[in-house]
């Protein structure tokens, strides 16, 4: 018996073994013993699991499964980042924009060309007004120019797309009169509260040096009271993840979670450009050990977090339900993200194109312009498959990666991504050894999941 080659194994320490296939997407806990004398039911189980596929059946299995990817793919929201502004009145010391920060607001003349560029690229692309979204941002979005400001809410109305608004929840009051009048028009708010008051605080203070938490707070609690939904971000790092109760002990006090229009958004501190590593960075699996962690304390507030940046491990939190059920598409991931697999656009306030709201004003990752459209590089960075690039499509974990992120393989020479995405999978596997180990049984193997394509009718 010769297990195939996209299968990782990883040994558990109790005479059983955790197999991970990215052609099937199958998690399965196997006793040794039956790896190493397989009866002919071992051999049978194992291949309706996808772990003994021929080269050619993978190749075929994958290529079957880009139709799953692609149905999924007509539902996504596309993403329209318009900068009103590249300034702050915050001084973040984990601020990824630091190097891009410019005086320079975004104007109507611009506006006007950019809302130009959103309608052709809707056009071409034939995206219906229900997945447009168009997200003010910055720098923080409300230091740019009013009228600019509420004539994108204006423009949106007048065209039924949605608006998000990511701010420091700093200027919020100052915009209450326009944001109640475009009420219709506004999705939600995105406003980040990094950890508790002291916390929260050093990550995050306004230029002058003086606390920002209460700002935040108030914010919140003034866009509930007005019934605007608010999806409440943590960015999590060296800096906050170790203070991640202490702030969700907190949150509990405010009643937030009993607020139909309140979310809790985790994510990761991921720059590949800008941030020292050492600094902030967390890896995914620390990450995610700290939320499951998180949720064992607090089950109560299960329904109402959102965890995001899962960019390796989604699969197998998912298929593990350590985190609920949180994912909607049940098949392997053929791209990184959702600007890669092209679902962003990002206009600066000079009318350049981005393709993700990490690269803002980075020529490498320049897409094109508003007077010009879109270029050839958008085609490079947007939409290539995994089964399509030359590096990937050989690739026995591609499935679990997506490709990588395109800024970390340019920020960092000889970046091997298969690699760091084993490293990644057996650092968290190591961190659960002792949870997946509950589910393992000594005679018989154990299914975590069920499989990305039926192969008992394939």
């Amino acid at each position: 018996m010769r297990i195939s080659r996209r299968t990782i194994k990883f040994d558990l320490g109790n005479e059983t073994a955790l197999l991970l296939n990215s052609t099937s997407g199958t998690i399965d806990i196997i006793p040794n013993k039956l790896l190493k004398n397989p009866s002919s039911d071992t051999i049978k189980k194992l291949t309706e699991r996808g772990h003994l596929l021929t080269k050619d059946r993978e190749k075929t299995t994958l290529i079957r499964l880009t139709e799953i990817a692609k149905n999924h793919g007509q539902n996504i929201p596309y993403w329209f980042y318009i900068l009103t502004t590249l300034r702050c009145n915050f001084n973040c010391p984990i601020c990824y924009e630091k190097s891009t920060h410019k005086t320079k607001d975004l104007n109507l003349a611009t506006l006007k060309k950019i809302i130009k560029s959103i309608e052709e690229i809707q056009k071409t692309q034939q995206i219906l007004n229900k997945r447009m979204f168009i997200v003010l941002f910055g720098g923080e979005p409300l230091c740019g120019n009013k009228e600019v400001i509420e004539n994108i809410l204006k423009e949106c109305k007048r065209r039924q797309w949605k608006v998000v608004i990511v701010t420091n929840g700093s200027l919020v009051k100052k915009y209450a009169k326009i944001f109640r009048t475009y009420r219709a028009v506004i999705s939600d708010f995105r406003i980040t509260l990094d950890g508790p008051k002291h916390i929260h605080n050093q990550r995050r203070p306004q230029k002058n040096n003086l606390e920002t938490f209460s700002l935040v707070e108030d914010a919140i609690d003034n866009l509930l009271k007005e019934r605007f939904t608010v999806k409440m971000q943590t960015i999590l790092g060296n800096g906050n993840e170790k203070h991640l109760k202490e702030l969700a002990k907190f949150l509990l006090t405010k009643n937030w979670f009993q607020n139909p229009n309140y979310q809790w958004r985790i994510e990761g501190s991921h720059d590949y450009a800008n941030l020292d590593p050492q600094k902030d960075e967390i890896s995914e699996g620390e990450m995610v050990k700290t939320l499951i962690d998180i949720l064992k304390k607090y089950p109560e507030i299960s329904a109402k977090i959102k965890f995001e940046s899962f960019k390796y491990l989604g699969h197998i939190v998912n298929s593990f339900e350590w985190l609920g059920t949180y994912k909607t598409y049940w098949g392997p991931k053929y791209g990184f993200c959702e600007p890669q697999k092209g679902y962003h656009f990002v206009f600066s306030t000079d009318g350049k194109i981005f393709h993700c709201p990490r690269t803002v004003n980075n020529k490498t990752y320049l897409i094109g312009t508003v007077n010009k459209g879109l270029n050839s590089k958008s085609k490079k960075y947007k939409k290539s498959s995994v089964l399509e690039k030359q590096k990937c499509k050989k690739c026995a974990l591609n499935t679990f990666c997506g490709g990588g992120c395109a800024v970390q393989k340019v920020c960092y020479d000889h970046f091997d991504c298969q690699k760091y995405t084993l490293q990644i999978i057996n650092e968290f596997l190591t961190l659960m050894r002792k949870e997946i180990t509950k589910r393992s049984d000594p005679t018989n193997i154990v299914y975590i999941n069920k499989p990305w394509i039926d192969f008992k009718n394939y």
